[in-house]
């Protein structure tokens, strides 16, 4: 049984959701899929005999097995890289801010006043809808909204957070921040 994820005020970090997790993992593993291809067109044409007249060439396993090696290798550092990624990017709700810390090797912390908070959204593409997540834009006082095709450029954008967690969030940044959130209702 799935809980559903809530924020918890001043309790200390919290990660984005397990979602996020499959959902960074699944964006970053392209290069283990092509290998992965690779190495299954090489073990096809090593039984086929394409690499030499006679099939099981000798020197052919070595190209399949470290071909398959190579797809072992990315992924396991794909993964770690991802893990290590999602990990590093957390949020915490304080007392009179909104606090974000990401980065691997150059570590940011970004701090977010509620009283400077004028909206925030919730957008979800079709490819986000299916992975169960969103992305949550946190419109400050001094930033403009980005324009249609560029991207936005402010501090408090989570790029890709649990969609139950977004909408915890959201309420809960907008309470603090004492803005009406307005819904359209037609």
């Amino acid at each position: 049984m799935e809980t559903t994820p809530t924020v918890t005020p001043s309790s200390g970090y919290q990660k984005l959701g397990r979602k996020t997790l499959m959902l960074f993992v699944s964006q970053q593993i392209a290069p283990s899929i092509i290998i992965f291809i690779g190495a299954i067109f090489l073990v096809i044409a090593q039984g086929s005999g394409i690499f030499a007249k006679t099939p099981l060439a000798p020197w052919s396993i070595f190209i399949v097995l470290g071909v398959w090696a190579l797809f072992v290798l990315t992924f396991v550092l794909t993964f770690f890289i991802t893990y290590l990624t999602y990990v590093n990017y957390v949020f915490m709700l304080d007392d009179d801010a909104l606090k974000i810390r990401r980065g691997i090797l150059s570590k940011e912390e970004i701090s977010i006043p509620y009283r400077q908070i004028q909206d925030v959204d919730i957008e979800q593409g079709i490819s986000d809808r299916i992975w169960g997540v969103a992305r949550l834009a946190i419109l400050t006082a001094g930033h403009e909204e980005a324009k249609e095709g560029e991207e936005d450029t402010s501090e408090g954008v989570f790029p890709a957070i649990d969609r139950e967690l977004a909408e915890s969030l959201q309420t809960e940044l907008l309470r603090r921040a004492d803005v009406e959130k307005v819904t359209d209702q037609k």
